[in-house]
């Protein structure tokens, strides 16, 4: 229950609000004269007279009240603010006003007047606002009953609450109480006992987060830590848990630095099971992204440091450790004969990480962290980090194997370490576009450089070794060689050649013009598909290396050694980018390679030398540089061409140079343009050329027992021409390893094959000029009478002497036969055109000469022709017409002479010599001196009584 002064200090309260809510705002009551005993009066009091006060008002007019609300308006405003201040002194305010000037009694009664004029107006305002407040005053005094009847009520409510209290407090027992207490006790005992439990297992959980983490169970240690964490945080209370909780925290740092310890461990030793338990535990520790970021850093770092340690393992051991190398320096400082083992190892650690790295890749597609597939799936985003850290990864194992290649000890390779070489870059090229898709052009523009350069010494060094193979050359015919396909060489394209078979050597030499250019300009990658193997190809030709090989196994493991190199560098592989196969087992392939000379090559014999054999070799060599290096393929073919060019070269400075006769006109203009390429840009570059042939050339070349050398020189020439179409067997082929737009040079040189058949004119030219005494020969026919009336049927003697020295050479080319196989047509032809032009030079040199000469003359040649194509078995129309034409030029017409003479004149490889042409005019025209002048004009030679006779036929 409230206390009744305050209940009534709360009415007096709310009584004096409702004073307060006057209908004009703008009046405001004076402190004065208005107190509480004033409100309690004068209430009572007017709430009694209040009817009848208002009966009475009502009956007064209206204009005097009017009257009187104005000037109490204006007696309410003229009240001074002093008076509505709550704390202000209004007794000692009028004082001062008052007697502020001293007494005045007249100012006094005025303002005691004013005063009570005041107060009486604004006694009546306050009696006026009570009364419009009524209504609200008594609902308010019916809300304060209702309160004190309610007060009532809750007052007894409380009393009967504490008899009931009272009444319970006395019958319970002590025992009930004592029930109590225990259940309390036990209940807290029993919430002790969990916390004790739970700071058990708290502190034991070390224990068992280091047994997990031996069992490789990652994420089952991590999910401990998490749980023991959170359950700490529930006993934070105890000093202990607090320690344990810090403990806790120290182990979940640890566990987080050995999950990354191990990570790094999958770089070179992936395992599936070990990682996915990785991604687990990350997973639960929310840093699966953070983890995939690390990833990468350890595998940027495990490529600098593994480099480091394999470069060091091949260093000098007595170097010091401690001191600190960089990287180029320790490269150089690799000897030579460990440099390709180096590497090796290098491209196998380098495999190591990359397949770690590919099958990270394969199991972040195949298996997914989190179930949402959003945009903002961390899967998606691991998978994309994934993606671009393979080309980073592999351009920092490329700048690590691009630097190890600029080192200087690649420059002193041997030729068959340095193909070891570009085979495993080869493989290193392939890998890399198989694992990030990348052509590795920074490495493969390091090893045109770098193979360029190798190149141009070892064409140099092959160059050099065929000059020795001259120097010490027999000239005899290697008769274990059948086909450039038995040579180990060339073993690595038997395959390839049958599917891109050239057409039979003897075609291409009768027909050089027919264009066997690839039906397509595409790469071999578009010409070769890799399921369109036969039975005796690679199995493994179609799968990725990646699908091949594990991060235990490489590509660079075995079959690089120089054993196997010489058999196939690609033994299993099918190199699809230089339409490369492995070959069949030897057994196979001796049960295939007689049919296969035959078929690529349109012949069953072959004459080569040691010095032909050794540039087969070469020739090999070089299409194993161009299986590995297609960027410099053009080069490589371009220089074998120079090695066969070279050996014809050589054959001609050594077998043409000691003719008796002149010999311009033996040369073709591109046999010249050929020679003068070797003289000028082939021959600079030797060393030791020229070379000494003066024991062959004054021992067999100068003998006339071995008719001057003839089975050498057929040797060297035969073997040549056989060269050029050994090498025909690979124009397709070529054609496939060179540029569109380099083919052309290749076109052009198979467009002019007999070069060695041009280079033969000449060498036989120097057995055949001294088969006939040509001088003797000369001497008897200028002691002819060649100015006859009659014919005689006889011939003359020195056509018998002619005939019998034929005879004489084709006994000593059967003899020359039962040894080589003597190419007949060549060497007769040689004989024909030398016999030929020595009677046309014979001819020539008669002064004086009748129609009857004429007959003569024809008589003569008809004759030795009769008998040489009979012993020689072979016809020779050129060289009759050649003979012909000039005894018959006699019985010309002086216009027809002079036709015939401009015809000569202007032919491209002049038929006669303007010596053999001035003679003739001079005897043919020697009674018609005009005549004689113009046609001599017409020769150009006016001086022909001068002319030697002693030049022997061209």
């Amino acid at each position: 229950m409230q206390n009744p002064k305050a209940k009534m200090d709360e009415i007096k309260t709310k009584f004096m609000d409702l004073l307060n809510k006057q209908t004009n705002r703008q009046v405001k009551i004076p402190a004065m004269g208005f107190s509480d005993y004033f409100i309690q009066t004068v209430t009572a009091a007017e709430s009694l007279k209040s009817d009848n006060l208002e009966k009475t008002q009502s009956s007064e007019n209206d204009a005097e009240i009017i009257n009187a609300q104005k000037s109490d308006q204006e007696i309410l405003e003229s009240i001074e603010h002093i008076y509505f201040q709550v704390e202000s002194d209004t007794d000692m305010y009028e004082l001062k006003k008052v007697l502020g000037n001293g007494v005045n009694y007249d100012l006094i009664n005025s303002t005691i007047a004013q005063l009570r004029k005041q107060h009486k107006v604004l006694s009546k305002k306050v009696r006026q606002n009570i009364l419009e407040q009524r209504s609200a005053c008594n609902e308010e005094f019916v809300a304060i009953n209702e309160t004190q009847k309610e007060l009532e009520e809750a007052l007894w409510t409380c009393r009967k609450a504490r008899s009931y209290l009272n009444y319970a407090r006395t019958n319970l027992t002590t025992t009930s109480l004592e029930i109590l207490a225990s259940y309390r006790k036990r209940e807290i005992l029993k919430e002790l006992l969990n916390s004790l439990q739970a700071v058990k297992k708290l502190k034991s959980t070390d224990v068992e987060v280091q047994k997990l983490l031996s069992e490789c169970n990652y994420s089952g240690a991590i999910s401990l830590l998490l749980r023991c964490k959170n359950f700490a945080v529930e006993f934070m209370e105890y000093n202990c848990v607090q320690s344990l909780n810090k403990k806790l925290q120290e182990t979940l740092l640890l566990t987080e630095y050995q999950l990354d310890t191990v990570l790094n461990e999958m770089i070179l030793n992936f395992d599936m099971q070990k990682y996915a338990k990785l991604q687990e535990a990350y997973k639960l520790l929310n840093k699966s992204l953070m983890a995939m970021d690390q990833l990468h850093i350890h595998f940027i770092s495990a490529i600098h440091s593994s480099v480091n340690s394999v470069i060091r393992g091949y260093n000098d051991p007595n170097v010091d450790e401690n001191l600190k190398y960089l990287y180029e320096q320790l490269c150089e400082n690799v000897e030579a004969d460990k440099y390709i083992p180096c590497l090796i190892s290098l491209c196998k650690t380098f495999w190591t990480i990359l397949a770690s790295y590919y099958q990270m890749v394969m199991w972040h597609q195949n298996y997914k962290l989190y179930s949402v597939d959003t945009a903002e799936s961390p899967d998606l985003y691991i998978q994309e980090k994934l993606k671009k850290g393979k080309s980073r990864i592999w351009n920092d194992i490329l700048t690590k194997i691009c630097t190890f290649l600029q080192s200087s000890k690649l420059k002193t390779l041997k030729y068959d370490q340095f193909i070891q070489v570009l085979s495993i870059i080869q493989r290193l090229k392939k890998v890399g576009l198989e694992f990030c898709g990348e052509h590795s052009d920074k490495l493969i523009e390091i090893m045109q450089i770098q193979s360029e350069e190798f190149f141009q010494r070892y064409h140099i060094a092959c160059l050099e070794e065929i000059c020795l193979f001259l120097d010490n050359e027999s000239w005899t015919v290697v008769d274990s060689f059948g086909n450039i396909l038995q040579l180990p060489e060339f073993r690595s394209v038997r395959h390839t050649l049958r599917r891109h078979k050239s057409p039979p050597v003897v075609l291409l030499i009768n027909s050089p013009s027919v264009d066997h250019s690839p039906i397509s300009n595409n790469n071999c990658d578009e010409l070769v598909s890799v399921h369109s193997q036969d039975a005796v190809s690679s199995i493994y030709g179609s799968y990725g290396y990646f699908l091949r090989f594990s991060e235990k196994s490489s590509p660079f493991d075995g079959g690089l050694d120089v054993a196997m190199l010489e058999e196939d560098i690609l033994s299993g592989i099918v190199d699809e980018a230089s339409c490369y196969f492995s070959e069949e087992s030897d057994d196979e392939h001796k049960s295939l390679q007689s049919k296969e000379c035959e078929d690529l090559t349109g012949c069953n014999s072959v004459t080569v030398n040691n010095t032909t054999l050794n540039v087969f070799r070469c020739i090999g060599r070089y299409l194993q540089m161009c299986k590995l290096l297609h960027c410099i393929s053009p080069k490589i073919v371009m220089s074998m061409v120079e090695l066969m060019d070279f050996y014809a070269f050589a054959v001609h400075e050594i077998f043409a140079k000691d003719s008796v006769v002149q010999m311009e006109n033996f040369y073709s203009p591109k046999l010249e343009e050929k020679l003068d390429y070797v003289r000028h840009h082939v021959l600079p570059n030797i060393k030791i050329w020229p070379l000494n042939f003066s024991s062959l050339i004054n021992n067999e070349l100068a003998n006339p027992d071995t008719l001057y050398g003839l089975s050498q020189r057929i040797v060297a020439v035969e073997s040549g021409h056989c060269m050029v179409q050994q090498f025909q067997i690979l124009h397709t082929y070529l054609n496939h390893l060179l540029p569109a737009q380099e083919r052309s040079m290749l076109k052009n040189y198979f467009d002019y094959l007999n070069f060695m058949m041009d280079v033969g004119k000449p060498v036989y030219t120097c057995v055949t000029s001294r088969v006939i005494d040509l001088t003797a020969i000369l001497t008897m026919m200028a002691k002819v009478k060649w100015d006859v009336n009659h014919v005689s049927f006889q011939h003359n003697n020195y056509i018998d002497i002619m005939n019998r020295n034929i005879q004489n050479f084709a006994m000593r080319l059967e003899e020359i036969g039962k040894e080589i196989t003597v190419p007949a047509e060549p060497v007769w032809n040689s004989m024909t055109h030398v016999a030929t032009h020595l009677l046309v030079e014979g001819f020539s040199n008669v002064k004086k000469c009748s129609a009857g000469g004429r007959a003569l003359m024809q008589l003569d040649f008809t004759n030795f022709m009769s008998i040489l194509e009979l012993i020689s078995n072979q016809k020779y129309p050129e060289c009759r017409a050649y003979v012909d034409l000039f005894i018959k030029a006699y019985y010309f017409s002086n216009e027809q002479f002079e036709e015939w003479i401009m015809e000569q004149k202007n032919l491209q490889t002049q038929q006669y010599t303007n010596k053999q042409l001035t003679n003739l005019i001079v005897c043919a025209c020697i009674s018609d001196k005009r005549t004689r002048q113009k046609l001599l004009n017409l020769v150009g030679n006016d001086h022909h009584l001068n002319t030697s006779s002693t030049s022997t036929a061209t």
